[in-house]
Formats: C-alpha cells, structure tokens, sequence
C-alpha cells in the first residue's frame, strides 16, 4: 500500500483523479443555471423553498414531495417510501406504488390502466380519471417512473391537457413505443431544485461512492481478481463562514490499493443563489454550481465545478 501526504495531497489528488474514471453513486444530471427566481422560506432551516423557473414552471417543497405547478397542471415529485419500489413485474410494482402515493387523495377511479416500454431502463406508467377529495373535481392522473427516478405524479384537468403539454397520449403507450417519447416526462425530475444562502451551510457534508471491477485473463478465462475504487469527501463548514474540506481515495487491486488523500480550509461566499465559492480547494479558490434537492425530512446539496463541469453531473452531499 502507498500513502501520500505533506504538501503532495494537491498533486497526489489531481494525479489520482485524472488516471481513474470515479463511478459515483447518488448523482443528479442537471447541467443548466437557468434563470430562476428564489422564494424565501417562512419556516424551517433552509432560506428558500420556493423556485419559479423562466419557464412557467413553479416548484414548491413539501412534506412527502416537491410540487410543480404550471397554469391548471400539476406534478408531483414524490420522495422515496418504502413499498414503491421492488423487483417486480411493471403491473405489479405500478399497482403497488399507485396505491400507497396516489390513491389515497383521490376516490372514483376510472379507466385505470398500466403500461410499460422495453427498454433498459424500462419506463413504467400508471393512468386513470380520478376525482380529486380536497377539491371534488375530476383529474387526470398519469403516474410514470424510469430507471433511477423516484415515481412522478402527473395531474391535469383532463387527457387533451396532459397531451397538449407533454406531446403525447399515454394511453398510446405499449412495450415497443418510442423511448424519446418519455423526455418530456423525465426531465421533471430537475424541478427538485432550489437556491442556496449563507445561512444554509451549517454541519458536516459528505459523499462516498464505491466502485468494484471483477477482472478475467482474456485468453484464458480465468479469475484475475478484483479492481475496487472508493472514495470519501467531506465538507464542515462552521461559524464565520469557515469550511474544512478533506477527500479520501483508495484505488487498485484488493489487498494492494494505492491511497491519497487531501485537505484544505478557508472561508465560503455564495456569489448568487447558484454557486458556492471557496477560498482554498486543492491547489487554490474554487466555484461550484450549487443547489438544494429535497427528500423526505432532508434536503440534499448538489455541487458541480463552475470551470470544469464535464459531463455536467453535479456529486450529491447529505448531511452526516
């Protein structure tokens, strides 16, 4: 095993980083800044809850999901729940997830149906006409989840509202249907997005991941063992806008892993409600992207380097 340390953990780190694809586990795909206006929070921990997209979309945080609005349509970004989300067949898992996140706030469902798209990712969707408790008024209902993604929750006053919208009929829909059909779906997921304030940054932020590599001789078969990559970042910000950064990476075959490490301290600013700025990273400031993602009872910091944003994959931090 090799250990770096002293005043190599800059060059040791940026070496490292640079010979190795990192896999990260926990990542959100948002590469755009867009032009946003904040609302101020009038309750809880964090300065903003609110967020109106140029768009026309509105994003609101709540309890159990973020609530997207836009005119008489409404999305609902459900948060993780325990028995919405298992090996199953898509009826079965839709059925399943319908019945804890959406039938409970409505009655009189009507021409209930399910289907699915073949596809890796294998897109799932639920849809019927149901009546709303809290308001006594029909809505249409299409229920969707792909891959990674939580389930999504569309209502709209009616089917020619949620096709005017979304460019397609659900009902439509079968195991060979064109994939591309579902962006206009998935890209709601990056609605869960809301401002950063100095006054947010308080406690310790990590993010880990862990990737394994199980290696064979090409010619003849046979085990060549295991190629493991892990890493630990941390972030402790404190009073007077002070931080304390550190990253941990073991790499290599297991039982002979190389390991490098670095730290840094300084002071944070927030530039706008979109970025982070720190005196110290490495080998000198640094400016991320930033934003707050909301799950249940927690709010995740999603970071992604303002001058190097690569595939535009922003790393997920949770408060430890």
């Amino acid at each position: 095993m090799m250990m770096t340390n002293g005043k190599g953990y800059a060059d040791a780190i940026e070496r490292f980083l640079s010979s190795i694809k990192l896999p990260q586990a926990g990542v959100v795909q948002n590469t755009s800044t867009q032009s946003v206006t904040p609302t101020k929070s009038t309750a809880g921990s964090f300065a903003f809850h609110a967020t109106n997209f140029d768009d026309g979309w509105t994003s609101v945080a709540n309890e159990d999901w973020v609530e997207v609005t836009k005119g008489s349509l409404k999305v609902l970004i459900h948060y993780p729940r325990e028995g919405t989300i298992f090996p199953a067949d898509p009826d079965v898992l839709t059925n399943a997830a319908w019945n804890i996140l959406v039938a409970p706030r409505y009655s009189n469902l009507r021409n209930y149906k399910t289907t699915y798209i073949s596809d890796y990712n294998r897109p799932i969707l639920g849809m019927g006409t149901l009546t709303d408790k809290a308001t006594g008024k029909d809505m249409y209902v299409v229920f969707y989840r792909q891959g990674q993604t939580g389930w999504l929750e569309f209502a709209s006053p009616n089917k020619n509202a949620f096709i005017q919208e979304f460019k397609f009929d659900p009902e439509t829909i079968q195991w060979n249907s064109d994939i591309n059909l579902m962006k206009a779906l998935e890209k709601m997921v990056g609605y869960n997005k809301f401002a950063i304030a100095t006054s947010d940054f308080t406690g310790t932020w990590t993010s880990d991941f862990t990737g394994v590599q199980q290696m064979y001789h090409v010619y003849t078969g046979n085990y060549a063992g295991m190629n493991i990559t892990q890493s630990n970042e941390e972030f402790v910000f404190g009073a007077n806008n002070s931080y304390n950064w550190k990253i941990l990476l073991a790499h290599g075959i297991v039982g002979n892993q190389n390991i490098s490490q670095a730290k840094a301290s300084g002071t944070f600013s927030i530039p706008n409600n979109w970025q982070i700025h720190f005196s110290q990273m490495q080998k000198g400031p640094k400016t991320y992207h930033a934003y707050w993602s909301c799950i249940k009872g927690a709010r995740l910091l999603n970071l992604l380097d303002a001058h190097a944003p690569g595939s535009g994959i922003y790393t997920v931090y949770g408060k430890k």
